[in-house]
């Protein structure tokens, strides 16, 4: 005689899994849909300015300095530097920019403090919004730090005793709605669609949970990410994404998607032979 076949979960053990999973669902998912609308709205900041225009907005911030660019980093966040994007594609990498344009002052001037003070004065000038910039390295004197339309312009004691100047992308503006959206749109679609899957899809249900698990480190620290985003300085920028790139995070990021992806294709297979033999 075979073994009896394993009494069906009761109504309430049934509706507490279905709650976990769902919650589960929609904070992977809320992650991912921060990250992702966040990933999409930078993609609408301008191009940064041409060279000419970076030095002739340099020049009066060290009067009598030899200006010229040094690098430039155009992707509205990318890795840097660019050759290896290949090998962070795969495991990540913590250099991850905005895009910013450096710009090498020959001779650096002996007294920071006093270049950075003489800089400050011509930002405010010029009519930009002055900010004070924390130091660079622990024991260095604090920077300036200064938002203008899209540019964020930067001056400050920097590696070897001398002045480092930057100007940098600003976040745009739809960044900060578009996160949100995405963020609570991944909310919904991660409550309903994992409290279907373990109601109708079991198999698929498996592989969204390894998948749920193995981004479970992303996920996390997305939250506090987002919060900063929000309250950080105009003069700064993060990236709502940033966890899913770095070093480490990336390849856990790159399985835990994929396995999302096979649950909805292996869902939309189960749904199909769940209707052809009700048919």
């Amino acid at each position: 005689m075979g073994e009896a076949a394993a009494p069906p979960a009761s109504a309430p053990v049934r509706q507490r899994r279905g709650w976990l999973a769902g919650i589960a669902g929609a904070l992977t998912l809320g992650a991912l849909g921060a990250g992702m609308a966040g990933w999409l709205a930078w993609h609408t900041a301008p191009d940064l300015p041409d060279n000419q225009t970076v030095l002739e907005i340099a020049q009066p911030l060290v009067p009598g300095a030899t200006l010229t660019v040094d690098r430039r980093h155009e992707p509205p966040f990318g890795y840097d530097p660019p050759y290896d994007g290949q090998r962070a594609r795969f495991y990540g990498s913590d250099d991850y920019y905005g895009g910013y344009v450096s710009v090498r002052v020959e001779p650096s001037p002996q007294d920071l403090t006093g270049a950075v003070r003489t800089a400050r004065r011509a930002l405010a000038a010029d009519g930009w919004t002055v900010h004070t910039r924390e130091p660079h390295l622990p024991g260095m004197d604090e920077g300036v730090a200064a938002v203008k339309g899209d540019l964020v312009l930067q001056v400050y004691p920097g590696d070897g005793n001398l002045l480092t100047l930057e100007v940098d992308r600003r976040q745009p503006w739809p960044v900060g709605p578009l996160v949100a959206l995405g963020g609570l749109a991944g909310l919904a679609l991660g409550w309903v669609g994992m409290r279907r899957l373990v109601a109708r899809a079991p198999l698929a249900a498996g592989f969204a949970g390894a998948g749920i698990l193995v981004l479970a480190p992303c996920t996390l620290i997305t939250v506090p990410i987002v919060a900063v985003m929000y309250l950080a300085p105009d003069t700064e920028t993060v990236a709502s994404w940033d966890i899913y790139t770095a070093m480490i995070f990336r390849p856990l990021g790159n399985i835990g998607f994929a396995l999302l992806i096979v649950a909805a294709v292996v869902a939309c297979f189960e749904r199909r032979r769940t209707t052809t033999t009700v048919s």
